[in-house]
């Protein structure tokens, strides 16, 4: 089953393809755990995301607040900026990339309304909201009068207590659905669109790696049939307990939790893979859609 592309704002379409479309990451912070620092300018960064795009990412993610969660892998975590420090990293990639490639979908990386808001006026269709659980106060109400769509990310929590915040019973799964339920619930109640809004389990924030892992293989519980669902593994440390290699030398741990991923949910979740190694990653889901879906039983 294929589902269709979503629609966004101005004409934009989302494409999911055939077993699974991909987010690409464009962090423009200097302190992201694997990425951060790489581009020194918009200009650079935007000229990456063309990159991206022309590779074939279904949407690109511009983040401009690394939410590095604190914790036993990841130490201090990220620091605090203020609204002006993210605004100004992230507003000119965003124009740069809506003015060269007026027909790529654009989501924002951000937990605070109003660069949300000065990022859709600038072109972005999209609201990745790592705080999915707790939405601050206005923002849901605002992504769905813009008619934008939005990502509800599983962190209990902030980045800075996740780990803190994370008691799960025995059954992590089925306590990461009830949360991504009342989440979801909410953004409806609020007005936005069923079809507009995605949930993401949150891999890396606040679980251990068994959990993670539980998660990444339990992913067709987590949400209805036909909610679109994104699933963020790339390079994280939870890969990274199985091989003990740096978040950059992670890309075959990566591409097998994406296989995982189009292998659960092909043909009952629209799915996105969010992934720095865009290319790598489009390979492979390649030969996933060539070599067909799994024999039943």
């Amino acid at each position: 089953m294929t589902f269709r592309p979503l629609p966004l704002t101005a004409d934009r379409r989302l494409d999911f393809g055939p077993a699974g479309g991909v987010m690409a990451i464009l962090n423009v912070t200097p302190d992201s755990f694997s990425d951060g620092g790489r581009f020194a300018t918009p200009r650079t960064a935007v000229e990456a995301g063309l990159r991206l795009a022309d590779a074939g990412a279904a949407i690109l993610d511009v983040g401009g607040e690394s939410t590095r969660p604190r914790g036993a892998a990841y130490g201090d975590g990220a620091g605090e900026i203020t609204v002006d420090e993210e605004l100004a990293r992230v507003l000119p990639v965003v124009e740069g990339l809506r003015a060269a490639r007026p027909s790529i979908p654009i989501s924002v990386d951000t937990r605070r309304v109003e660069v949300a808001r000065r990022a859709l006026d600038a072109g972005a269709d999209v609201v990745n909201l790592v705080t999915g659980l707790d939405p601050p106060d206005g923002l849901l109400d605002l992504v769905a009068e813009r008619g934008a769509a939005i990502v509800l990310n599983h962190m209990r929590g902030v980045p800075a207590t996740t780990f803190e915040a994370s008691l799960f019973g025995p059954d992590v799964v089925a306590d990461v659905a009830a949360d991504l339920a009342r989440a979801r619930r909410r953004a409806l109640v609020a007005g936005l669109r069923p079809d507009r809004i995605l949930v993401d389990p949150g891999l890396g924030f606040g679980k251990t790696p068994e959990q993670n892992f539980a998660l990444l293989a339990g992913l067709a519980l987590l949400a209805p049939e036909g909610v679109p669902i994104v699933v963020g593994a790339s390079r994280k440390a939870f890969l990274g307990s199985l091989s003990g290699r740096p978040p950059a030398e992670r890309l075959p741990e990566s591409l097998a939790a994406c296989a995982v991923a189009v292998e659960r949910l092909r043909g009952r979740n629209p799915l996105l893979l969010r992934v720095h190694d865009v290319e790598e990653t489009l390979r492979l889901v390649r030969v996933l859609v060539a070599a067909g879906p799994a024999a039943g039983p």
